[in-house]
């Protein structure tokens, strides 16, 4: 697990198998709940190959 700043944003990267899954928390310096899930996405390899290909 990686806590990351991904677009201004804190995001909890993980991998789970051969998966990417990435989880956006809340941006508010003081949120109530600051680990609390805004946003999350899982990601396989083939979805990873299209966005480095778009890039």
């Amino acid at each position: 697990m990686a806590e990351e700043i991904i677009g201004g944003k804190p995001v909890t990267i993980t991998k789970d198998g051969d998966k990417i899954k990435l989880e956006f928390h809340p941006a508010a310096k003081d949120a109530k709940h600051p680990k609390s899930v805004s946003f999350q996405i899982t990601l396989s390899n083939a979805d990873l190959t299209k966005i480095k290909k778009s890039l």
